[in-house]
């Protein structure tokens, strides 16, 4: 504003000096002519008395020098009758000076120059007469009272009186001449004037623009300020709405405009933060890439499946070379794929989808990383659980077959082979019925169909009854139970019945898996809970200690021995509900079970 101001003031000026260089002389030489005409007829009126005699040469004189024009004045034959430079002529860059003004020649302008002319000055005189020669048949014609004026480019304005006495006959002529130097001077005074008045007010506006300026300008430049801290993210930041109604109006649709975009972006910070919530909560890991395969986003879950820490680079890991290869592939065919990936011991189903917008193009790819280790195992589980139990009906269905095939065909016609016969039939229908049984005990207890009711008894009385049940059982296979606790009330917070069956399956098996030997019950007092141990003299493999608890698992590969291998695991399950815990351990030849029953406070 500052600059366009100072700038039209300029063009202003600039136009107004070269207006004034140009017109400026022509109304300037209308105004001296105006003034050269009064005191043109005053000097006819003096002439007409020279000439009559009634006004002196001296008066005349000093009429003539009073001037500050050139005069000269002309008999009616066109001689020079008087003539008059101003003193101060000598000013004017042509050289001509003042001086005492010449005489009244007593001849006529053939006569040569009047006397008393200074150097210098005879050639302009020469040049006025000359001038005035040639235009005093003009100014012989004028009307009375009527000047014949003229601007000559060479001389300046010349101003002409015809002379005329009473009788209106015309006795001259008086000539006033205004050098164009002084017409120029007087221009070039002016125009100095014009441009030293503008360029003080020039300076002068500075100031006041300046700060007018700078006030109108103001709530732009906090605009501007705000956008400022827009782009470097604070929002909070408003306008003052000052200045013109249009900036006022600005500035409260820009406030408008800040509040939208504050709300918006608090929203999609919000969603933002929910969804990268949600991702980093799912146990599934996931990546996104985008249309150059660059890593957009990914969860914590990512990085851990991958064999990372959360948080940490997927570009860093050894695997995230093939899935970002496998997202390369799906954006440039457009379809899905499926893999596996070996993650150590684990492993990865890696899902790539592509990302498509309206249109049909693709944007970027989804990985989705899913752990399928514990599905495979699982698989593995059913698959063998579904061998073992195919292969425990398979043994005695078999045996009961093959008995009452020669049965019937009446292979066997000896009554008492009949009657062992059929005593092998009883046992292995007890055998499948025993295991169909656990197999149905198990499934209720995996899948949360029994409820155990807890409620306070006392131990030791239970213990004591179970271990002289089984010392019968212990002795026909050449061994004993030793019940090491000393006798007392030991009060306890569980399920009598289900503890009772822990023991018995517990101390069965010893007896019937365990070598030779005593059978010992032991209890301690572990704080908030009894730790009951059954132990055994036994030979077992210590890596078939970590697979002890699983259903159908026989440290006797053929699973030729006794048992359905479903009795440690339905003990296992039985506790695991009732909230207690087991262990198994064996040392110099001796395995020990160990599990826990909560004391009453």
């Amino acid at each position: 504003m500052l600059i366009i101001t100072l700038s039209a003031l300029v063009v202003s000026i600039s136009l107004t000096v070269v207006l004034f260089a140009l017109l400026g002389r022509v109304v300037y030489g209308r105004v001296l002519a105006n003034g050269m005409r009064i005191q043109a007829r005053t000097l006819a009126e003096d002439t007409v008395g020279l000439f009559e005699g009634s006004v002196t040469q001296e008066s005349f004189r000093f009429m003539m020098r009073s001037s500050d024009s050139t005069v000269l004045v002309f008999d009616g034959e066109g001689q020079l009758v008087a003539a008059s430079v101003p003193k101060n002529d000598d000013k004017k860059p042509d050289g001509a000076h003042g001086g005492v003004p010449p005489e009244i020649p007593d001849e006529g302008f053939h006569g040569g120059f009047p006397g008393g002319t200074q150097p210098g000055e005879e050639d302009r005189l020469a040049g006025y007469l000359e001038h005035c020669g040639e235009v005093f048949s003009s100014a012989m014609e004028a009307e009375p009272y009527s000047e014949y004026t003229e601007f000559s480019g060479s001389l300046g304005v010349v101003v002409a009186l015809p002379v005329e006495d009473e009788s209106g006959e015309k006795l001259g002529a008086v000539f006033l001449i205004k050098p164009i130097n002084d017409i120029a001077e007087t221009s070039q005074s002016v125009i100095i004037v014009l441009v030293i008045a503008s360029v003080i007010v020039a300076l002068l506006l500075v100031i006041p623009i300046y700060f007018v300026s700078k006030r109108l300008t103001k709530p732009l430049r906090d605009l501007n300020a705000t956008a400022s801290a827009f782009a470097e993210g604070d929002l909070s930041v408003r306008v003052s709405p000052e200045g013109t109604r249009e900036i006022s109006e600005l500035s409260e649709t820009f406030n408008g405009l800040a509040d939208n975009l504050e709300r918006n972006i608090n929203e999609l910070v919000i969603e933002r933060n929910r969804l990268s919530a949600v991702l980093d909560g799912l146990s599934e890991g996931l990546i996104a890439f985008g249309s150059n395969g660059e890593l957009i986003k990914n969860n914590s879950s990512a990085s851990i499946l991958l064999g990372g820490e959360p948080g940490s680079d997927l570009r860093s890991l050894p695997h995230f070379t093939g899935i970002a290869a496998a997202a390369a592939s799906v954006m440039e065919t457009g379809i899905s794929s499926i893999d596996a990936l070996d993650v150590g011991e684990r492993v990865i189903r890696v899902s790539v989808a592509p990302v498509d917008r309206a249109g049909g193009k693709t944007v970027g790819t989804v990985a989705l990383l899913m752990d399928m280790t514990e599905a495979e195992r699982l698989e593995q589980t059913r698959r063998d659980y579904v061998a073992n139990v195919s292969h425990e009906l398979r043994t005695p269905l078999a045996s009961i077959r093959g008995i009452a095939d020669m049965l019937n065909d009446g292979l066997v016609s000896c009554e008492e082979d009949k009657r062992r016969y059929y005593g092998y039939i009883l046992k292995e229908s007890i055998r499948l019925s025993t295991l169909i049984n656990d197999l149905l005990e198990l499934s209720r207890l995996q899948s949360g169909g029994v409820a155990l009711k807890l409620r306070r008894f006392e131990l030791y009385e239970l213990i004591a009854d179970v271990a002289d049940r089984m010392a019968d059982s212990a002795s026909a296979q050449g061994m004993s139970i030793d019940l090491r606790i000393p006798e007392g009330r030991y009060y306890a917070h569980s399920n009598p019945d289900r503890v009772e069956q822990v023991l018995i399956s517990l101390t069965d098996n010893a007896v019937k898996h365990g070598e030779p030997g005593t059978v010992s019950i032991s209890m301690e007092d572990d704080g908030g809970k009894y730790r009951i141990g059954v132990s055994n003299p036994a030979q077992i493999d210590e890596k078939d200690l970590d697979h002890i608890f699983e259903r159908f698992y026989k440290a006797d590969i053929a699973h030729t021995g006794e048992g359905t291998g479903l009795g440690l695991a339905i003990t296992e399950e039985v506790l695991r509900l009732m909230g207690e815990s087991i262990t198994v351990g064996y040392r110099d030849g001796v395995i020990t079970f160990t599990f826990t029953v909560t004391k009453e406070e």
